[in-house]
């Protein structure tokens, strides 16, 4: 192709188009500039030598970038220097299907790589130099971890060892104090009763031997003395009990069984009166319906005073079985005033052993104690508070519920129309939603197929790597037939140097045995001869061909010539034509700037269109 002369090596190395402003030029300068930067400032070295092709940094660096990301994309990316354009364009594709599976947010073509477009590659480059960092971050990280947990297991600091011996240390006497206060259990509740949750917890404190907190004395609305508060709890178990006994599984199954008898009786008194009537006696019919009128009376009110003997029996077993529980309750009394003294001699005795060595342990434990009491203490006030605050909440809830929120009938119906409403708008938001994330899904798609059609820029760019290919292939199609020319030429010199050697060896050896006669001698010199016409016809015939060839090199170079002359009148045609087309422009600018009036536009003569510039026009004509 004609080299484009005027905006030097910049705009060939960069593949711009010879009409391409200063402003595209610098612009397309400064992003190969930031490209190059943030690939030297992730690690590329290579695109600081400044006689690699930016095509070869542009296409190594992708591949490097995507190299060290560490991603599987299952495509062959090694670049070297020694390709191909053939094996670069088909890498740039290869690179492209690696960004698409990466999920690239910034799409590229594989034309504008070889085309570079550095405003599409610029975006390119700058999400993979953050993948790439962002890589090595996390690979710094598994390496640094790696390298203290193999230093962690092969060796330890003195700290380390200290705070290891120190522990191993106090593990004994940790031991010790655990098992010494640990809570032991004293007594153990009898039946399976189902019990509030502060009961339980009052229940379980009794069996270890921890007095009841003071939460449950306030909720049991007894006095300060333990015994009231220790009553009042076992007849609420009492209470309780009894309800689940008048609720328990017997007595249900035996209502159920005395409704089953009543339907039988019923049935069969049913089928009594119905033979009864059939006899056609209207007073003996009305007086046994008195009868049994009477009878049902008589046989509900026999068993409503059974169902309240029933309940009669259930209090009175509530009523014995709290008495029980108070019995219970007083030994368990009996036995924590006596733990209590037990507890209390012990103290004594601890304190008769207290000397001044072991005064500050002694005087450390108390102080736990006395901590872990108060932490249960604040802990059963904080449940108990906890739950008052939840029933009050719920309460209010339930009310707040049940009266509409305290709004007017008028506004709580607008509430409700507001709350319809803004479902409806909700469902039809998330409708809408979901459509516009069909047709961006839709757009999306569209737009990567018009990005798969070639514009016109793009096909003007196939178009010269198209012609630079035939243009390489021409010349290794050249190369390849100067390479077979020379091999026959060389196979014709080695075949008549080999024949020339054969006739000299035939001739040296056959003249000492044809020298002694005179007949054989004059055959020797007719076979000579014979030999030398053929070597003659030969010259001649090489002769002839090489006369032909040289006339057909003749003739190609006289029509080279002539087209060479064309292209000459052709260009200094152009030439003198633009040159009349300037002139032409100024005189009519002259002449309209000297009119009185200018030209209407109806009556304007249009101005001379100028033929394309020649490096314009010849831009896609390939090499004579």
């Amino acid at each position: 192709m004609f080299s484009v002369t005027g905006k030097g090596e910049k705009v060939q190395g960069l593949h711009l188009s010879a009409e391409s402003s200063q402003e595209t030029i610098s612009e397309a300068q400064r992003l190969s500039d930031e490209i190059c930067q943030i690939l030297l400032a992730a690690g590329y070295f290579r695109a600081r030598i400044p006689t690699l092709p930016a095509f070869d940094k542009m296409l190594g660096g992708l591949a490097w970038c995507i190299t060290a990301s560490n991603v599987d994309v299952e495509v062959d990316l090694l670049f070297d220097e020694e390709m191909a354009l053939g094996q670069k364009i088909r890498l740039g594709e290869n690179v492209v299907a690696a960004l698409r599976k990466m999920r690239c947010p910034c799409p590229l073509q594989p034309h504008q790589i070889r085309g570079l477009d550095f405003s599409a590659l610029f975006p390119v480059f700058q999400w993979m130099v953050k993948q790439v960092i962002a890589t090595r971050d996390e690979q710094a990280v598994k390496t640094r971890r790696f390298a203290e947990m193999k230093f962690g297991g092969l060796h330890k600091l003195q700290e380390e060892v200290d705070d290891e011996a120190a522990r191993l240390k106090a593990l004994p006497i940790i031991h010790q104090v655990k098992d010494r206060f640990k809570a032991k259990r004293q007594f153990r509740r009898r039946g399976t009763r189902v019990l509030a949750e502060e009961q339980h917890v009052a229940c379980v404190l009794l069996e270890y031997g921890h007095s009841l907190p003071k939460g449950t004395c306030t909720e049991a609305g007894e006095g300060d003395d333990g015994q009231s508060v220790v009553l009042g709890l076992e007849g609420d178990l009492a209470a309780l009990d009894g309800d689940v006994d008048f609720l328990s599984g017997k007595r249900i199954g035996a209502l159920v069984g005395m409704q089953s008898d009543a339907i039988q009786s019923l049935s069969a008194e049913y089928a009594h009166h119905a033979s009864l009537y059939s006899a056609g006696d209207p007073e003996a019919a009305a007086r046994r319906g008195k009868d049994q009128a009477h009878k049902r009376v008589v046989a509900s009110i026999s068993r409503q005073t059974q169902v309240a003997q029933h309940k009669v029996d259930a209090r009175r077993n509530a009523l014995e079985g709290q008495v029980s529980i108070v019995g219970e309750s007083q030994a368990v009394l009996t036995q924590q005033r006596a733990s209590l003294e037990r507890v209390t001699t012990e103290l004594q005795k601890l304190k008769a052993v207290e000397t001044p060595e072991n005064q500050k342990d002694i005087e450390l434990l108390e102080s736990l104690v006395s901590l872990n009491h108060r932490l249960e203490q604040q802990e059963e006030a904080f449940r108990a508070h906890c739950k008052e605050q939840r029933k009050e909440l719920m309460s209010r809830s339930h009310n707040f519920d049940e009266e509409g929120g305290g709004l007017a009938p008028e506004e709580l119906e607008r509430l409700l129309k507001v709350e319809a409403l803004y479902s409806t708008e909700s469902d039809r938001m998330k409708k809408l939603t979901e459509l516009q994330a069909r047709k961006t899904q839709q757009c999306h798609v569209l737009k990567r197929k018009i990005d798969d059609v070639a514009s016109r820029a793009e096909l003007v760019q196939y178009e010269r790597r198209f012609v630079e290919l035939y243009e390489q292939i021409a010349s290794n199609l050249e190369e390849t037939r100067r390479y077979y020319t020379k091999y026959n030429t060389l196979t014709d010199t080695h075949k008549f140097l080999t024949k020339e050697i054969s006739i000299l060896n035939s001739i040296s050896s056959k003249y000492s045995a044809v020298s002694a006669s005179e007949t054989q001698k004059a055959a020797f010199l007719a076979q000579i001869d014979t030999i030398q016409a053929g070597v003659k016809e030969n010259v001649t015939r090489v002769e002839s061909k090489e006369g032909d060839e040289t006339s057909k090199r003749d003739l190609l170079s006289d029509k080279l010539n002539k087209v060479l002359d064309k292209q000459r009148l052709y260009f200094k045609a152009v030439q003198t034509f633009q040159q009349e087309c300037k002139r032409n422009e100024t005189l009519r600018a002259t002449v309209q700037q000297l009119a009185p009036t200018p030209p209407t536009p109806a009556t304007a003569p249009a101005p001379p269109v100028a033929p394309p510039a020649p490096a314009a026009a010849l831009a896609s004509v390939p090499d004579l």
